[in-house]
């Protein structure tokens, strides 16, 4: 059966078809993907990377033209534009596809990897597939897991112990697992969207937030806080979200050709995030950043175990144990 998208499509074709017999085909495919973040950004150098390599792959077939920085809405907006077949691509973090599955979020869960190469390997397992098949009957193909990297805090002071975010207005993403988690740790957490964050810090709305470093540079996030705190207590993936409505639409080797180029994305994300774990160090030293390494991560994690009881009656305890069983 024809989807509603695809019988508007073929229908609009045919009536082309009658009105003007001889003008050609176009020979390229334009698909739109919106993201939340900068033109200087890891989603950005992870679109970049996509797109180049569909058109390479594709001999021009297929064209990719990238909207960032919220051009097409918020991450949800822009999720629940691809999940209704009126946007072809967004990437966006787990943490934002709640509305469709209550168990994708919790690869967000914090210290559920012990580091990237373990996130890496599980999202290209076992765990990733598991999470992708639960979107697809949402009308989302997850074409596949970049990353946007391990989270730390920043603040205008160091963060090394749990005590430290005690009451403290911390900014986090739209990431259930990591909200419910910082408030049942008695920090002050709230959400907003990322393009807004700076100007937050600035006016003291938010005392604190946590980023990956990329994020953190991106955001310049070191113009407004004096310090960086290496937590790494969350690893933020990013999904390729593909419309289902679109893909029924594609010849099987456009298909194949955009699940290839979603891997060169995924590597160059990845590439991106290992030099800005070092590079990124430097450059928040530069500009003026405390970077504090001596965090009492053990002591996070600990904290974070004691409030499991809690998360599971938020998130359901057999799907924290199904997520944390394919984690390997």
């Amino acid at each position: 059966m024809l989807s509603r998208r695809s019988l508007f499509a073929t229908l609009a074709a045919s009536t082309a078809a009658f009105a003007m017999p001889h003008i050609a085909r176009a020979a390229t495919r334009k698909l739109r993907l919106g993201h939340n973040n900068s033109p200087t950004s890891i989603t950005q150098a992870h679109a970049d990377a996509f797109a180049k390599a569909a058109a390479s792959l594709s001999d021009g077939r297929l064209a990719i033209d990238i909207f960032p920085s919220s051009q097409l809405g918020n991450e949800q907006q822009m999720l629940k534009a691809v999940a209704e077949g009126t946007l072809d691509l967004t990437l966006a973090p787990a943490g934002v596809t709640s509305p469709y599955s209550s168990e994708t979020i919790l690869v967000e869960l914090p210290f559920l990897f012990p580091n990237a190469a373990a996130a890496r390997a599980a999202l290209a397992g076992p765990l990733g597939q598991h999470c992708s098949d639960l979107l697809k009957p949402k009308g989302i193909v997850n074409l596949g897991w970049g990353e946007i990297g391990l989270r730390n805090f920043t603040a205008n002071k160091p963060i090394r112990t749990v005590a430290d975010i005690q009451g403290l207005k911390l900014r986090v993403p739209l990431a259930p697992p990591i909200l419910k988690t910082f408030q049942a740790l008695g920090a002050a957490a709230e959400t907003l969207p990322f393009p807004q964050l700076r100007e937050a810090l600035r006016t003291g709305r938010f005392e604190a937030q946590e980023n990956p470093i990329a994020q953190i540079i991106a955001g310049e996030m070191y113009t407004v806080q004096s310090h960086v705190s290496l937590t790494r207590h969350v690893y933020t993936s990013s999904l390729l979200a593909f419309s289902a409505d679109v893909a029924e639409e594609m010849s099987p080797a456009d298909l194949d050709v955009l699940r290839k180029a979603a891997v060169i994305g995924t590597k160059a994300s990845q590439d991106y995030s290992d030099v800005a774990d070092v590079k990124g160090l430097t450059k928040l030293r530069e500009s003026g950043m405390t970077v504090v390494e001596d965090v009492d991560r053990a002591g996070f994690q600990a904290a974070v175990a004691a409030v499991q009881g809690k998360l599971a009656e938020i998130f359901g305890g057999d799907a924290m144990r199904q997520i944390r069983s394919l984690v390997g």
